[in-house]
């Protein structure tokens, strides 16, 4: 796997709609690390994880924040990605 190159996927959606309980049942990892996104149950900073795939091509998931305020932090972490996964609760619906 010396010249792997990884497939980089970014959450998309509404704050509160499973960005990072849908990484981290994919993966294992969750990517809330700081202690405040961990209150407040919402992402404010980017999260990382990372999936070994069957073949040679990694899968490497940005858990991007869904809050407006939190915009340039999404920004910051789309700008290399090859897909984005929009993320929608069932429960809620699309959102603005």
């Amino acid at each position: 796997m010396a010249n792997a190159v990884a497939v980089i996927i970014a959450t998309a959606g509404h704050v509160d709609h499973g960005k990072t309980a849908l990484v981290r049942q994919l993966t294992g990892i969750d990517t809330d690390r700081l202690e405040e996104e961990k209150r407040r149950g919402l992402s404010i900073s980017l999260g990382y994880a990372y999936l070994p795939s069957g073949r040679d091509t990694p899968i490497g998931f940005i858990d991007v924040p869904g809050h407006q305020r939190f915009i340039n932090n999404m920004i910051s972490g789309i700008s290399g990605i090859d897909m984005a996964l929009l993320v929608v609760a069932a429960d809620d619906g699309p959102m603005p």
